[in-house]
Formats: structure tokens, C-alpha cells, sequence
């Protein structure tokens, strides 16, 4: 979960009113979503998490890593017991990061440490005590009154300890006898830097040790509160939007129960699966075997090698540039739905607020305007991570293996809004498709000079590099990140009632047809005699080495002309356009819209829709934005 200063901020407000609480049975050591344990009737212990406190389980590859981690960390044996029910939540840092509950104890944060490549693990709070109690690891007593951040303990300090070799940056588990704790850093001039500080608590490890279906048993009157409100809302928005029904399914958890409740309040319903062509092979197996055994109708929305296309034209797609979401996933979710509701549809989506601050703002019900006639709704908008998996350890539902694999986000593979801890995962499991993206990100960062550290911190992921991370390109290169400029270049100005518009490096062909086509969303664009006219006045065109310059007379706005240029010279074939012209003028053919001049009524609504013109137009007003504020 990277976060950034300012607007980083006000995102983890938004994700802290969404927080939900957490409570831990010491009877039967099992997590809890409200006070009452289901099994015994006891009171639960508050477990005070990081909002937005989206805690999950601890599965699979994830599980077994993480006491190799500790392990390797302490160059130790565990002083922590091995539950089988361990909670992670995420927390905010540089990449992934979580925090490790053990018995209803925070024990420490297992994070990504880009720099190295490598999973680590600190120790805190109750792990810190563990380790001072056991003295397992390595630690250190001092005689000092008081432990505040920054403190460096001299050898003289310590009444005793295990110290780890000097400069290998291991954590070192302190306490005093004043009954202060903290953790700290062994430093090269034999100093521990104390890197965090508290006040010790008491605390007893459990004595059982529960499954997972024993901690899904202890919630099920909360899950069945939960499972009747969503199937409620469901019915209520079917009633007031009579539509017919069908389930967003990625294969991933949230939209798995999603299913599970949509077919509570319909019955059989039909799963709509958007392959972009970045889903792992695990995912479109694991889809097709779920609407196999259910029954369910699968409707594929397929974009084939549409992000390969675009990656052409446009270049990576970043957090802040996200053409891929457009051409890979909206279009050919229209496109489908479309096709099989052509009077529209109620599409039930497994979003969760917790998932992100523009998600926790999200609405419940909503329309995306990139989804003609389709209403949205998510019955488990408000549903932790916790909920989500209590709830299929319940009812038994099959889950994708991947998660079992060490991922715990399900997606593109390649997505931007990854973490490099997630990259790792995908290299590990398939080497040979991080490979040809990664080779391709060389090449990318190679031609514009961005350097090794572009690559190798995931700085594609942004345009605007955020400030945690630029903080750690300067630490690791001593100089700012570069700026990586992104899809067509062009320049645009006004003169006296004519635009300017020049395709800077350009250096394929365009005809005066291909260019009255797009050009016809602002008006009568013809082709005759070799002369090319818009509204019967000619547009002046000039094709050199290395640019394209088009001049247009009478326009009324210059980003309308920039927009119909940028489409005809690097249209990539989405059939965005296609899907949204009002009159049906435009078909693509070849990859390319071709437009019916009898039918066009001019509307623009074309380059409105274009996500090669929307997203040229929007990084290249950032990028200059960023290059004058960096000046």
C-alpha cells in the first residue's frame, strides 16, 4: 500500500472512516467481527490495526513464508507460536507491507524492501516482548531510564544481549529495566539505533490452536447478518432497476462471493468474465471450472492482444495513465453486455471500500458512463477482507489457487497498481511472462535514458513519482527520478482562427482519407481532386522527416483538432469509438474505425470516448505540468 504525502494523507483519512474493528476470543483464539464469540459466549479483546484494518488470512505460500521470514530475520527458532490462524494487515510503506497477529497480538511488520529485493521482518510490541522473554533472537537489556526513536545505546548501556554481525541492519529487540521496549538497528559503529519505542505490556500466548472453520463458526451469526443484508439489497435494486442480473466475475475472492449472494437473491445467474489478455492461466482456468460446477452461464469479454497494441502507441501504463483500463477492460465489458443485454443489465461487482480511498468514496449503486445502460451495484461495498474470506471458509467455496501461491490481489498480471513484492510473486510463479515484460521495459527505459532504477523499482507505475518513492530513488542514486514521457507526442496552438497541430516523431503513413474520417467529427470533411477540406475549407498538410503538421481552419477549440489528429495517425483499434457514436457511423476494420461520411452526423462524440486521444492529451498536460514545477 504506497502512500504519498498530502494527497496520500487524505486517502488514509478517507480508508480510516471505513475501518472496522476487530476482537479476539482468548478462550478459543480466534478472531472476531463483533464482541460475542459464537462458539463460547465470551467477550472478545480488542485488536487495535492500522485502518482501514482490511485484515485477512494468512494462506498457503504466505503462511509458510512468513516463519522462514522470522526466522531468517532472527537467525533463530520462532519465539512466536505457529498458529494455524495468523492475520496480516496491510499498512501504509514504499511497497507491501503488513502487519503480522499472532494469538490477537501484533507481533511485528513483514514488508518489501525494494531496494534489496527481499521480504523482511521487524519485530514489534508483543514480538518484541517474546523475543526479550525467550531471549530467542537477538536483543538487548539497557540500563537506561527511558527509550525515545533516535536513541543510540552505547556498549555500556547494555546489561546484556545477542547482538547481531555490525552492519548487516538486523533488528535488535530492546527493553529496559524501567519496563520500556523498542526495536532498533545495529549499526557499523557498534551502536543500536532505536528505531521505535513503547511502553511494555503483559500479555500470555493462547494455549489452542484453531482452524480457520473453527473461526468462521465462532462469526456465523454476524456472516448471516451480513449474507441477508446483501441478498436484500440485491433484491431491493432488482426491483427498482428491472434489469437482467449478471455478476462481474474476475476470479477473485470478493466477486466469488458476490456470486455466492447473487445467486441467494436470483437463483442461476450468468458470470461476465473480462479476459484482458494479462490474466494468469491459473485465473481462466479457475473461472471456467467455477461456472462449470455452478451451472452459470459465462459470457467472455475478450480484448485479445488489445493492450499489446496499445503498448505501441501509448507506452506503460501508470497509476496516473491508465489507457490499459480502458482498452483492455471497459470496451470489451461494454462491448459483451451490449451484445447480450441489448436492453441493458444490472451488474453485481465484488468492490469493496476498504480496497482504496476512491473506492471507499464510491457509491453502492452507481453508472459508469463507460458502461452504456448498465446499472452497477455491490453488495459487499462495505464488507472487510476478513468478512469476505469467514465467508467462504463458510460456505465452502472454491477459491483461486493463486491465493494459495502467494498473491493475495488477483488481476493483470502486469497492472500498474501492483506492488514489486507482487512482480516477484508473478517472476517466481511465471518467469517467462515477467521476462517479456521486463525486456520490454528495458528497451523503453534504454531509448529515453531513464536508467536501471526505472526498471528495477517499478518506476513505470507512475508518472508523478510519488514522494516515499522519489525519497528512495534519491537515497539509492542521489539524484531525482527521471520524468518519462508517455504516448503520442504533439504540439497545438491557435493563430487567427486557424490550429496548428504537429505529431512530433511520427514517422508513419496517413492518408488524406484515413485523416477526413476523423476529422469528419467536427464537421463535412471530403477528399476530392487530392485536395483534403473540412466544412469546404482546405486543411493544409505537411508530412516531414520526422513530424506531421496539420493545419485546420475555422475550428472552434484546439484540443477537438489535437484529439482527431491524434486518433487518425494512431488509431489502435479498440472500437471504442465504435461502440459509442450515436448514429452507427463507425465500424473498425483492420484495427482501424472507418467512419460512413452519409451516416456521420459530426457530434465529436468519437474523439470524447477515444482513450488514445483522452489519455495523449491528458499525460502530455502533466508531464509539462511536472517539467515546469521541477524548473
Amino acid at each position: 500500500m504506497t502512500v504519498r504525502r498530502g494527497a496520500g494523507r487524505r486517502a488514509f483519512e478517507i480508508l480510516r472512516k471505513v475501518s472496522r474493528d476487530l476482537y479476539w476470543c482468548d478462550r478459543c483464539n480466534v478472531p472476531l467481527l463483533t464482541r460475542v464469540c459464537g462458539l463460547c459466549g465470551g467477550e472478545g479483546r480488542p485488536v487495535k490495526l492500522t485502518p482501514p484494518a482490511d485484515a485477512r488470512p494468512a494462506l498457503g505460500l504466505e503462511y509458510v513464508q512468513l516463519w522462514k521470514l522470522i526466522e531468517s530475520e532472527l537467525d533463530a527458532q520462532c519465539p512466536y507460536p505457529r498458529r494455524r490462524i495468523v492475520v496480516l494487515n496491510k499498512i501504509p510503506y514504499v511497497d507491501s507491507a503488513d502487519e503480522v497477529v499472532v494469538d490477537g497480538y501484533i507481533v511485528g511488520h513483514r514488508y518489501y524492501d525494494p531496494l534489496r529485493g527481499t521480504w523482511r521482518f521487524k519485530p514489534l510490541y508483543y514480538g518484541v516482548s517474546a523475543i526479550l522473554k525467550s531471549k530467542v533472537g537477538y536483543y538487548a537489556i539497557a540500563d537506561v531510564e527511558t527509550l525515545e526513536r533516535g536513541f543510540e545505546l552505547h556498549a555500556e548501556d547494555l546489561l546484556e544481549a545477542n547482538l547481531p554481525r555490525r552492519g548487516s541492519e538486523k533488528f535488535v529487540a530492546v527493553g529496559t529495566k524501567s519496563g520500556y521496549e523498542g526495536v532498533g538497528i545495529y549499526t557499523k559503529r557498534k551502536r543500536i539505533r532505536v528505531l521505535k519505542s513503547w511502553r511494555a505490556k503483559s500479555f500470555e500466548w493462547n494455549s489452542s490452536n484453531p482452524s480457520w472453520l473453527d473461526a468462521a463458526r465462532a462469526n456465523e451469526a454476524r456472516l448471516a447478518v451480513l449474507e441477508q443484508e446483501a441478498v436484500d439489497f440485491l433484491r431491493k435494486i432488482a426491483a427498482k432497476y428491472p434489469l437482467p442480473p449478471v455478476v462481474s466475475f474476475s476470479g477473485g475472492k470478493d466477486s466469488l462471493v458476490a456470486f455466492r449472494l447473487a445467486q441467494k437473491a436470483f437463483g442461476n445467474v450468468p458470470m461476465l468474465f473480462n479476459d484482458t489478455g494479462l490474466e494468469l492461466p491459473e485465473t481462466i482456468e479457475y473461472v471456467k471450472r467455477v461456472a462449470q460446477s455452478s451451472g452459470a452461464e459465462l459470457i467472455v469479454a475478450s480484448a485479445g492482444d488489445a493492450f499489446w497494441r496499445g503498448l505501441d502507441v501509448m507506452g506503460p501504463p501508470a497509476r496516473d495513465y491508465r489507457w490499459c483500463c480502458k482498452v483492455a477492460k471497459l470496451v470489451p465489458t461494454a462491448k459483451a453486455l451490449r451484445e447480450r443485454f441489448a436492453g441493458g443489465a444490472l451488474s453485481i461487482v465484488g468492490q469493496r471500500g476498504a480496497e482504496s480511498a476512491s473506492r471507499a468514496r464510491g457509491l453502492r449503486v452507481y453508472e459508469n458512463r463507460w458502461l452504456p445502460n448498465v446499472i452497477v451495484a455491490a453488495p459487499i461495498h462495505s464488507w472487510s477482507a476478513l468478512e469476505v474470506w469467514l465467508y467462504i471458509f463458510k460456505e465452502r467455496l472454491p477459491v483461486n489457487p493463486l491465493y494459495f501461491k502467494g498473491f493475495d490481489r488477483l488481476g493483470c498480471w502486469l497492472c500498474p497498481a501492483i506492488e514489486m513484492s507482487e512482480a516477484e510473486a508473478v517472476k517466481r510463479l511465471h518467469p517467462e511472462l515477467w521476462a517479456k515484460w521486463e525486456g520490454y521495459l528495458k528497451t523503453f527505459s534504454e531509448k529515453r535514458g531513464l536508467g536501471d532504477a526505472w526498471v528495477r523499482l517499478g518506476l513505470w507505475r507512475w508518472l508523478a513519482i510519488p514522494g516515499d518513492v522519489a525519497r528512495m530513488v534519491r537515497l539509492l542514486a542521489g539524484q531525482e527520478p527521471p520524468l518519462s514521457a508517455r504516448g503520442p507526442r504533439f504540439r497545438a496552438e491557435l493563430e487567427g482562427g486557424r490550429v496548428l497541430v504537429e505529431l512530433e516523431g511520427f514517422n508513419g503513413a496517413l492518408s488524406f482519407e484515413a485523416l477526413a474520417e476523423a476529422l469528419s467529427s467536427l464537421g463535412v470533411a471530403k477528399v476530392e481532386e487530392g485536395k483534403l477540406t473540412l466544412n469546404g475549407v482546405p486543411v493544409v498538410v505537411e508530412k516531414t522527416e520526422d513530424a506531421l503538421r496539420i493545419a485546420v481552419e475555422g475550428a472552434k477549440r484546439v484540443d477537438d483538432v489535437v484529439k482527431a489528429v491524434v486518433r487518425a495517425a494512431y488509431c489502435i483499434g479498440c472500437g471504442s469509438c465504435e461502440l459509442w457514436c450515436p448514429k452507427g457511423a463507425i465500424k473498425v476494420v483492420n484495427w482501424r474505425f472507418r467512419v460512413d461520411s452519409d451516416v456521420c452526423a459530426h457530434c465529436g462524440m468519437c474523439n470524447s470516448v477515444c482513450p488514445v486521444a483522452e489519455y495523449a492529451t491528458r499525460a502530455q498536460a502533466f508531464e509539462n505540468f511536472l517539467s515546469q514545477a521541477r524548473a
